[in-house]
């Protein structure tokens, strides 16, 4: 199975579900005044077209696709509990954008920015309030799916406590962005385990698997591969986050460096590099503004210490533990469509353009 193939038929069919679940939700025009339902609706739009910009739906698939393990077919019941997790992803990236001060997500402007009309305080307010929102209704789309609640209630339970240590990840990053001189090699692989492979692996995959009924013995698998997987996913990300197409990626290339974020393409020229190159990398690294030369100076150094070959490296390592732990679901009975795409997804998220 061609699983980037897989993805992309995928897309199109989220996307056109996820606009009706907005227009219908800009149909109810809640608010009590002409004033409150002009901003009601004013904020449903801008999360409308956020959440419709070009984006990968990994993990709307991997919902699709662990339901599938166990099941021939699907409904509109699994195509809900997919759209949740894509509006919750909408709420969180609200809120990430605030903490990390992006300017653009996905090539145009993040929510922050986009309300704050010279006002930060406010701009920032109403990013923190319209992803609180967003995130309440990917929360209520799942229940509202149509499964049967000793499905959905096990369903929402795990997509809450899978957000609840997310945010456990996401404070463990910003506090590592604050002890510069104490993180290490497993700091970073630690991370990327409480933040990308629960969030972005794990949790979808339960979803759809506790939704197809699943046993505990295909939910371990999948845990086990989701560690591995979304490790090899999120380092791919720290290398496209420096060396990534703007045009394909949707943000900066320049902005995780200037950001001072924690990754292994950093560390590496930490500890392995030569004086110059952690010079040169120092002059630029968690400094908001710095010069285009410096920046390019600060990324041959992540080059020429083999950096960047060592990220790829153990990124790929990664990737390949993952599609072997999948590999185990083929002893369980699970349908081949399904442990098919989810191997090869482990796989094609490393080998995304530069």
């Amino acid at each position: 199975m061609n699983a980037k193939q897989k993805l992309y038929e995928y897309i199109p069919q989220i996307n056109k579900r996820l606009e009706k679940y907005f227009d219908q939700e800009l149909a109810l025009k809640f608010g009590f005044n002409t004033k409150q339902k002009a901003l009601v609706r004013k904020m449903l739009l801008h999360a409308k077209e956020h959440n419709l910009r070009p984006a990968k739906r990994l993990r709307a698939s991997f919902v699709h696709y662990g339901y599938l393990l166990g099941n021939s077919k699907v409904d509109e019941r699994i195509w809900k509990a997919a759209m949740s997790v894509e509006l919750i992803h909408t709420a969180l990236l609200m809120h990430d954008d605030v903490m990390d001060q992006d300017d653009k997500r996905r090539g145009q402007p993040t929510t922050h920015r986009f309300f704050e009309n010279g006002d930060p305080h406010y701009g920032e307010s109403m990013a923190y309030t319209l992803g609180d929102t967003v995130l309440s209704i990917g929360y209520q789309l799942l229940l509202d799916s149509g499964f049967d609640n000793k499905l959905v209630i096990p369903a929402e339970r795990k997509l809450l406590r899978g957000i609840a240590n997310t945010a456990y990840g996401q404070a463990y990053d910003v506090t590592l962005e604050k002890i510069r001189n104490q993180w290490t090699e497993n700091d970073v692989i630690v991370l990327h385990q409480a933040k990308t492979a629960v969030y972005t692996y794990e949790n979808p995959l339960y979803i759809g698997a506790i939704l197809g009924g699943q046993e505990p013995r295909v939910l371990k698998i999948l845990t086990d591969y989701a560690m591995n997987g979304g490790v090899a996913f999120q380092l791919q990300d720290d290398i496209l986050g420096v060396f990534g197409n703007p045009k394909k990626t949707g943000k900066s290339a320049n902005s995780d460096l200037l950001q001072g974020k924690c990754t292994l393409l950093v560390l590496r020229v930490f500890k392995k590099g030569t004086p110059d190159q952690i010079k040169a990398l120092e002059k630029i690294w968690g400094k908001r503004k710095a010069n285009k030369t410096d920046i390019e100076k600060a990324k041959q150094a992540i080059i020429d210490s083999g950096s960047l070959e060592y990220s790829k490296k153990i990124s790929r390592d990664y990737a390949a533990r993952a599609a072997q732990t999948a590999e185990k679901l083929n002893i369980l009975g699970c349908r081949k469509e399904a442990v098919e795409y989810i191997q090869g997804i482990a796989q094609y998220m490393v080998e995304r353009e530069l």
